[in-house]
C-alpha cells in the first residue's frame, strides 16, 4: 500500500477524479472524517482567472449548509495550491441509479423516484433563497443540475453535488455570454439563448423527474446539435405514456416543470415541491432508501471512479472544451448557435408583425 502524501495538515490518499485545473483526492485531517481534497494545479496559481473561479467556488459552497448539499469544511493555501476540503458522500450518483437500473430493467419504485425528486427540490430551495452576511440574496443559480450531480448516500439520502460553475450575483468570474454551461440534455431553452436565473434549474430538476418516473432519457441522444433541437421543439409527452403506474397528478407537476416559457413554470423549487408532496401520501424513510439502493445495486465497484461517491464536474473541463473541442462538438456546436440564432430572428419577425 502507497505511503500517504502530505498536504499541510491533510494525509492525502487515493485519488477521486481530476482533470486540467484541479485534482480530487481522498483525504484526512488528523483524527476527522475523510474528506474529498480537490486541490487547483500549482501552475495554475499564477493565472488569475482560474485561481479567482476557483476561490468563487470555495466561498460560495463554505455558505451552504443543508442536509441534502455536500458541504465544504475548509478551504486554503499550502505553499502554492490552493485547495478545498469537501464532504466525501459515499454512495452511488443518481446517473449510476438510473443507467443500472435501466440496463437490468429493474424498476425504480415511485416512491423512491419521488423521495429523491423532493430532496434535490429541498437543496435547490435553499440554494436559491441563501443570503450573504449582510441578509441580501446571493441570487445562486447551480446551472448543472444532472444525474451525475445528485449522490444517493448509503445513508439514504440524496445530495447535491458540484457548485463549480454555479452562479452568484457576487461572482468575480462571469460567464462568457452564449456558451452553456452544464450538459445539453439538461439545459432549458432559454438558458441556450443566454437567459438564466433559477427557473433553469426548476427545468433541469424536471427533467430528471422526468427521467426517474419514464424509466428512459428525455431530450439526450448520441448527437450534440440533436439534443439541443429536442430540448427546443420535442414534444413532450407525459411520465404515464411509458410508466403507467405514475398517476395523474403527479404527471401534472412534471410537465409545468417542463414548460418552455419559464413564466408559465414552477416558480421556486418550494412550489414545486410542495405541489409533489401534495400528491403523495407516504415517502419512505432514509433507511428503507438505503436498504433500496443496497438490494437494487449490490457494492459499487472499486473500478467506478464515483465508488467513493464523488463524481465531480470539474470548472476546468468547460474551459478546455471552449479552448480546445473535438472537431465533432465544433461541428456541433456551430450548428446548434446557428440554429439559435434563426430561432431568434424568427421570433423577432413574429413579434413585429
Amino acid at each position: 500500500m502507497t505511503a500517504p502524501e502530505t498536504f499541510g495538515a491533510y494525509l492525502v490518499y487515493e485519488k477521486l477524479g481530476g482533470g486540467g485545473m484541479a485534482s480530487v483526492h481522498r483525504a484526512q485531517k488528523g483524527e476527522g472524517l475523510p474528506v474529498a481534497l480537490k486541490r487547483l494545479h500549482p501552475q495554475l496559481a499564477q493565472v488569475d482567472e482560474f485561481v479567482q473561479a476557483f476561490l468563487d467556488e470555495a466561498r460560495l459552497a463554505l455558505r451552504l449548509s443543508h442536509d441534502n448539499i455536500a458541504g465544504t469544511y475548509d478551504v486554503g493555501r499550502v505553499d502554492d495550491t490552493y485547495f478545498i476540503a469537501m464532504e466525501l458522500v459515499r454512495g452511488p450518483t443518481l446517473s449510476q441509479v438510473m443507467n443500472k437500473c435501466w440496463s437490468m430493467k429493474r424498476e425504480i419504485p415511485l416512491s423512491i423516484a419521488l423521495y429523491i425528486i423532493i430532496q434535490l427540490l429541498d437543496a435547490l430551495a435553499y440554494a436559491h433563497n441563501a443570503v450573504d452576511d449582510h441578509g441580501a440574496p446571493l441570487h445562486i443559480v447551480h446551472r448543472d443540475i444532472t444525474p451525475s450531480n445528485v449522490i444517493v448516500s448509503t445513508a439514504g439520502v440524496a445530495k447535491l453535488i458540484d457548485f463549480g460553475i454555479a452562479k452568484a450575483a457576487s461572482s468575480s468570474v462571469r460567464t462568457k455570454t452564449g456558451f452553456i454551461k452544464g450538459k445539453f440534455a439538461y439545459v432549458a431553452p432559454e438558458y441556450i439563448a443566454g437567459k438564466i436565473d433559477h427557473r433553469v434549474d426548476l427545468f433541469a430538476a424536471g427533467i430528471i423527474a422526468h427521467e426517474l418516473l419514464a424509466h428512459r432519457k428525455l431530450f439526450q441522444v448520441d448527437n450534440d446539435f440533436e439534443t439541443l433541437k429536442r430540448v427546443q421543439s420535442l414534444a413532450i409527452e407525459r411520465p404515464s405514456k411509458w410508466n403507467p403506474k405514475v398517476p395523474p397528478a403527479i404527471d401534472d407537476v412534471v410537465m409545468v416543470a417542463l414548460r418552455r416559457d419559464p413564466a408559465q413554470r414552477w416558480q421556486s423549487a418550494a412550489e414545486m415541491k410542495a405541489a409533489l408532496k401534495h400528491t403523495v401520501q407516504k415517502l419512505p424513510n432514509a433507511m428503507q432508501v438505503a436498504e433500496w439502493i443496497q438490494h437494487s445495486l449490490g457494492p459499487t465497484p472499486r473500478s467506478d471512479a464515483s465508488a467513493v461517491s464523488i463524481e465531480i464536474s470539474l470548472i476546468e473541463d468547460h474551459y478546455t472544451k471552449l479552448a480546445k473541442p473535438p472537431r465533432s462538438t465544433k461541428i456541433a456546436l456551430i450548428a446548434a448557435g446557428a440554429f439559435v440564432i434563426v430561432a431568434a430572428l424568427v421570433a423577432y419577425l413574429l413579434n413585429r408583425t
